[in-house]
């Protein structure tokens, strides 16, 4: 670019290089000018839901121009639907827009004329490789066309502008990160003194702080750490940032208030050496059995982990109803077991429930109330005179005080922390646990391993047994892991004391149809695991696992009923090398996989189930993420279209996700019980739009929904808050849903409430189920969607003397004998439309009329 123009560039970008984006309206008028132009101006570009919109936001109108920058209709522009899609394509590709307005297509020229616009020139802006906007000049006198130099004159000023941009923008965001980030952030001179510091700085050091920079400035360039240690523990990271010859311009200084973090770790390091110290109590406590040493191995362990603690004692109540002596630390335990403290004398009554401190006046007044023999006991042998304070930590058994667990301190009042009481009160319970193993310890070894609902070993027993199995045998066993299925309606339908009969029934039916030699377990609620040993081949674990599937669908007895459940059956083989979680974790895969094939039935676990069990788990943490955010789910829209006029009368409103497609995330929700989250989405969605386009909208509910008590409530509260009235929406339901049973009847009464409420109610896929007419006749319907399956099974062209023309005048005769309204889907040529529109069918869907897409009015 020469010349003039070259001096029209620097004149244009010199308001944006001098003050930034403060000087855009002096550039426009520059650029407007440079151009011989009447008009100058920007518009921002933004994408939401698919939807590009255009916002003005600056403008320069030359002498005689009417201002735009107050016109609504440059605000929120839709560019495709408004007319514009041109002007974004050419965008998108980095190419201008320009020329005579009356040049352009017709959808373009109403808004452009309605603002005077005789020619214009726009050129896309792009801000860190995204379309940002546009710049453009309007001449509003004479129809010309720009020349390139104009073009590479007003590119040149964009390209300038969108650097500004950039700028302008990292700079708001760096601000505000610095303004709202809980860091300590701060610029400090060679000498220290603080240049800037940000609002969490100037809070938590309002008067001030001195960092040591003489290490950073040492090595510029590279950070140093520096912990600062005072009301708050810091780490700070100090940087000298050279400039361009290596001369240090400034220190940067992050700051991160890690005393939480300390005092953290700290609590975990006390908590991990209680854990430890108890670790090494039971290990000895399992080979040697209670004795008096277990609780001076305590007294032990409560001593390592309480530093404070230099000595301590326990005490115990005995047959003869005093506490005696049974452990000592730092006294003589010989002299101490002497001494015998009934329950109302105040050392070991006093009155405190839980950890508590005494200082030594306490003790005084204590030992001054026992006689002179144990008086002097006390406090020759237990040191009494000497102790600053005392940590006393009653034990109690079934409500009564059996024991307290003294840790005491011969130095300072204050030694013990609020830690050391939560510690010691851990102790105390272990002490509590150690009493009551001697009257448990037989009930304790049979509940530790055994399920009390069945009576049979319990998952830990299992795991015990299969380590053995695993370390003996290796590769010639399996475990089985069964799942109920059915047992929530049993629960629901009898309550959970007859699901727990059925539990019990089930337990007894599987260890019968078991070998001698293998194990069954309860997992716990409706599962079970089995072990089997000494296999010779893999079909032998087939034969037991169907003798297991057999057993359970035998009708089992519940009160006046007899119900049919099944079990679904994942299968792993050993192998050498597995450990017993990982062979467990294969039979539970290979469970989830028999239930997903419809369960009834057996699966064997193999290695691809672990992908897809690791891509469902992404699939529902991101379904759940973008429920919560409300991101990354839409709809689309496919028309419903009366077949005699070729208007559209409703639209059905179908989801879909970033993901996966709806065959992948319908079943996904299911599987997780979120479809109530993921329908209630749909329907507010759905009813928010209607306003939009004014038809009716179908919205499909699946059967999780319909068996929610609070269904029909949720419905009336959408309509309600979106304003859509009830006669606007159609609910589509399968027959699936209706079912002869108890929870087909509630899903009955609820689709009643919302026809009574005015609320449209369809059959999906109808004749794809097995109402009977009976039952048809009786649900609250008006009107039933003719499936894709049988209007694909017509033929192309249909055949109107095939079995499937026949069945489709069936149901459509059916429909009109009820007085249903009928809809055919899966119409997808002309041929068909017209056959069915012969037959009589009111209504159509289906790709004829196009795919399924986003809403555009």
């Amino acid at each position: 670019m020469k010349g003039n123009w070259g001096l029209a560039l620097s004149q244009a970008l010199f308001p944006l290089l001098r003050r930034g984006l403060e000087g855009l309206g002096d550039a426009l008028e520059q650029v407007a000018l440079a151009l011989s132009t009447h008009r100058a101006y920007l518009f921002r570009l933004e994408v939401h839901h698919g939807v590009w919109y255009a916002n003005q936001l600056a403008e320069w109108a030359g002498p005689g121009t009417s201002p735009q920058i107050q016109n609504p209709a440059l605000q929120n522009l839709p560019l495709r639907e408004a007319g514009y899609g041109r002007w974004l394509e050419r965008f998108l590709k980095d190419q201008a827009v320009a020329g005579p307005v009356a040049s352009f297509p017709e959808e373009e020229r109403p808004l452009l004329e309605a603002q005077e616009i005789q020619s214009l020139l726009v050129v896309p802006i792009g801000v860190e490789g995204q379309l940002w906007g546009f710049l453009g000049v309007d001449d509003c006198q004479r129809e010309r066309r720009f020349s390139g130099e104009e073009e590479a004159f007003l590119r040149a000023v964009a390209e300038a502008l969108a650097r500004t941009l950039e700028l302008w923008e990292r700079n708001r965001w760096l601000q505000g990160l610095l303004e709202a980030s809980p860091l300590y952030v701060a610029r400090l001179d060679e000498e220290g003194h603080l240049r800037y510091a940000n609002p969490a700085l100037r809070a938590a050091f309002p008067q001030g702080l001195s960092l040591p920079v003489a290490e950073a400035l040492a090595q510029p360039g590279r950070p140093r750490l520096h912990i600062l240690r005072g009301k708050e523990v810091v780490e700070w990271h100090l940087l000298a940032v050279p400039g361009p010859g290596q001369e240090v311009l400034e220190v940067l200084a992050l700051g991160l208030d890690v005393t939480e973090r300390e005092e953290a770790q700290a609590r975990e390091s006390r908590w991990s050496t209680f854990r430890k110290n108890l670790l090494r109590v039971y290990e000895t406590l399992m080979a040697e059995g209670l004795s008096d040493s277990i609780f001076g191995l305590i007294l032990e362990a409560a001593l390592d982990t309480l530093p404070s603690a230099q000595a301590g004692s326990v005490t115990v109540l005995m047959e003869d109803g005093c506490y005696h002596f049974v452990a000592a630390k730092g006294y003589d335990l010989e002299a101490l077991r002497q001494v015998c403290l009934h329950p109302e004398e105040p050392l070991s009554l006093t009155g405190h429930s839980e950890a508590q401190v005494f200082t030594r006046k306490d003790l005084e007044r204590f030992n001054a109330r026992l006689d002179e023999k144990r008086r002097r006991v006390m406090e020759e042998a237990g040191r009494v005179k000497e102790i600053q304070a005392i940590l006393s930590v009653p034990v109690y058994l079934a409500g009564e005080r059996k024991a307290f667990l003294y840790l005491d301190n011969f130095e300072r009042e204050d030694a013990f922390t609020p830690l050391d009481l939560e510690l010691a009160q851990a102790f105390a319970s272990q002490l509590g646990l150690l009493l009551r193993r001697l009257e448990l310890e037989g009930r304790l070894q049979h509940l530790a391993y055994h399920d009390p609902l069945t009576g049979l070993p319990n998952r830990l027993f299992f795991l015990e047994k299969l380590a053995q199995a695993l370390r003996e045998e290796g590769r010639n066993l399996a475990v089985l892991y069964l799942d109920l299925d059915g047992l929530k309606l049993v629960n629901d339908l009898e309550g959970h004391a007859a699901g727990d009969e059925v539990i019990r029934v089930m337990a007894a039916r599987f260890r019968a149809a078991l070998r001698p030699r293998d194990l069954v377990a309860r997992q716990g609620g409706d599962e079970f695991l089995v072990l089997l040993t000494g296999l010779r081949e893999a079909k032998e674990a087939v034969a037991v696992a169907e003798r297991l599937l057999e057993v359970a669908r035998l009708p089992c007895p519940v009160g006046e009923r007899g119900y049919h459940l099944s079990t679904s059956v994942g299968i792993a083989l050993g192998e050498p090398g597995l450990s017993p979680g990982e062979l467990l974790q294969r039979a539970d895969l290979a469970l989830y996989r028999a239930k997903g094939e419809g369960k009834d039935r057996l699966a064997f676990f193999e290695p691809h189930l672990q992908e897809a069990l690791r891509r469902e788990i992404h699939l529902l943490e991101a379904l759940r993420e973008d429920l919560e955010g409300g991101e990354g789910l839409w709809l689309v829209y496919q028309p419903i279209v009366d077949l005699a006029t070729g208007r559209s009368v409703a639209l059905e409103a179908l989801l879909r996700w970033r993901l996966a497609p709806p065959s992948e995330l319908v079943p996904l929700a299911e599987r997780h019980r979120l479809m109530g989250q993921l329908g209630q989405w749909v329907l507010r969605h759905a009813c928010e739009e209607q306003r939009r386009h004014g038809l009716r909208v179908h919205v499909n509910v699946s059967p999780q929904e319909l068996l929610d008590p609070t269904y029909a409530f949720r419905v009336a509260e959408v309509l309600e808050e979106t304003g859509c009235p009830p006669d606007r929406l159609v609910l589509e339901v399968t027959e699936s849903s209706l079912i002869p049973d108890e929870r087909g009847r509630d899903a009955t009464r609820a689709l009643e409430a919302l026809r009574n409420l005015g609320v449209g109610i369809y059959l999906d896929d109808f004749g794809s189920g097995y109402s009977s007419l009976e039952r048809l006749a009786e649900l609250p319907v008006q009107g039933v969607k003719l499936g894709q399956a049988f209007t694909r099974r017509l033929g192309a062209p249909p055949n109107p003397q095939g079995p499937a023309a026949r069945l489709v005048a069936a149901v459509l005769a059916l429909a009109q004998a009820l007085g249903l309204e009928a809809i055919a889907e899966g119409i997808e040529d002309q041929a068909t439309l017209a056959y069915l529109r012969n037959l009589g069918f009111p209504l159509g869907q289906g790709y004829l009329w196009g795919k399924p897409e986003p809403l555009r009015l």
